[in-house]
Formats: structure tokens, C-alpha cells, sequence
């Protein structure tokens, strides 16, 4: 998706006129006595059509919008984060970014989590550390089980089964428990978090608006969008990187016969 179409599919779904920008920025730059920060109907449809906005009025838009203003820099291809990467004095032709990838042997195994819970409800799994010993050297490095926790999806819950069915295992990245938004492509692009709440634990697309958390069902699921409070009524886990997903009998047999 093109910067300016994301930007004008945000203020939609956030139901904020031109008006509302205008309106806004204008107090903005009054309070800060700089014009850079106004943003007029006619800069705002040269932005929403593709122009690059300067970082005054990209401030302003993040007000308006209510989103953090690193958010509006990713659809620009701004990494806030990226520059870390070339402290030290490195060059950007010096840095690497993704290690080779080297093949290792293929392995199986299994692990143990705590038993002691409902199918029906979706519940964060207790992995027990003590079976971590047990696996292929190569593959322990990988198991970080303080940062990685797993969850299974309970069979009455729904909401998002077109892309996590009911008794799937997902892999929760609890150092991405923040809310991120970019420009997905398709739905199933569009990050999936695992939410503790006042009711239980749900996995779903969630999205922030200032201190309200809303989970977000797959729209073919029908059911309702939840809102809570953070992070008095809900917090965010963490993000699913992974996830194991069921076979149904049908499925089985058909793959058994292949």
C-alpha cells in the first residue's frame, strides 16, 4: 500500500475529517508559533495522492491520527530502529543485516507443557525448562523460553479461525508487545497478538487508540470487536510468530493416502 493511501485508510477507519486536521494542526501551530505545522485540506490530499510530507506536518499528522509518530515514518520505509544498526562507525555497505542461513540436520522432538488447563478457552501454556535438556544441542540456542511463550487456542474461540483455528499452538514473541502498524498487504499479513484481558487470554489483531486496546476478529468470524483499558483491564503478551495448526480427520486420511 502507497504512504498516502495508508495515511487516508487511517483517518477513515479513525473517522477524522479534513476538516478535524485542519482544525487541529492550525491550534498546533499556533501554540508552537510555526506554520511548518499547519496542514491545509489541500497539503493534506497532496499527501494522501503520494507527495512526502515534512517532518512538521508528519508530527501534526501523528496527532491527528493518534498514533505514535514512528508508525507514520514505516510506510516512508523510515525505520526508527535502523539506525542502531550503524553505530560503532560502520558504513551501511559494512552492515549486515541477515545472517547466512546454514542448513542443519533434521530433528524431532516434543515438548511439555503443563496439562492443567481447558481446550475450550484460549490459555498461555507453562513450558517446563527441564525438557529443554533433552534436545539437540544446535537446537537449544533456539528455545528461549523467558522471551518465548506458547499458546493454545481454545476450541470456542472463533474469532480468528480463518488464520489461527481453534486448537492451534502459537510461538509468542513477548519482546514484540507492542501494538505495530504498517502497510500489510493482505489481512493475513497483519500482525496477530496474544492479549491477556479481564476475561482470559485471546488471540486477535488488535489496534491502540490512546489508552484503549481493541481486539479485532477476523471479519468472516462475525463476531464483535472487544475494547479494554490499558493496562488496567488488558495487556499484550505478546506477538505470534508462530504457530502450529491442526489436522483435521479429513485431512489426515487424505495425506495418509498421498
Amino acid at each position: 500500500m502507497e504512504s498516502g493511501t495508508w495515511i487516508r485508510a487511517l483517518r477513515e477507519e479513525r473517522m477524522i475529517k479534513p476538516s478535524d486536521v485542519e482544525r487541529i494542526t492550525r491550534t498546533l501551530a499556533d501554540a508552537k508559533g510555526n506554520t511548518d505545522f499547519y496542514v491545509s485540506h489541500s497539503t493534506l490530499a497532496d499527501i494522501e495522492a503520494g507527495s512526502i510530507p515534512s517532518i512538521h506536518k508528519l508530527f501534526s499528522l501523528a496527532i491527528c491520527l493518534k498514533v505514535p509518530l514512528y508508525e507514520l515514518l514505516l510506510p516512508f520505509g523510515i525505520d526508527p530502529q535502523e539506525p542502531t544498526a550503524y553505530e560503532g562507525g560502520s558504513t551501511p555497505e559494512a552492515v549486515v543485516f541477515q545472517a547466512p542461513q546454514v542448513s542443519e540436520p533434521a530433528f524431532r522432538f516434543q515438548l511439555n507443557f503443563d496439562t492443567s488447563f481447558s481446550l475450550e478457552e484460549t490459555t498461555l501454556l507453562r513450558l517446563q525448562p527441564r525438557h529443554l535438556e533433552s534436545l539437540p544441542p544446535f537446537s537449544q540456542g533456539r528455545l528461549d523460553p523467558v522471551r518465548y511463550r506458547y499458546a493454545v487456542i481454545g476450541s470456542k474461540d472463533g474469532g480468528m479461525a480463518e488464520v489461527l483455528p481453534p486448537r492451534s499452538v502459537v510461538e509468542i514473541d513477548t519482546a514484540q508487545n507492542r501494538v505495530q502498524v504498517f502497510a500489510w498487504r493482505t489481512l493475513r499479513d497483519r500482525p496477530v497478538y496474544l492479549v491477556w484481558h479481564s476475561g482470559g487470554h485471546t488471540c486477535r489483531w488488535c489496534q491502540v487508540d490512546g489508552r484503549e486496546l481493541s481486539l479485532l476478529p477476523h471479519p468472516l468470524s462475525q463476531q464483535p470487536v472487544r475494547r479494554f483499558k490499558m493496562p488496567s483491564e488488558a495487556i499484550v503478551v505478546g506477538r505470534v510468530t508462530n504457530a502450529w495448526l491442526p489436522f483435521e480427520p479429513a485431512q489426515i486420511q487424505r495425506n495418509a493416502a498421498s
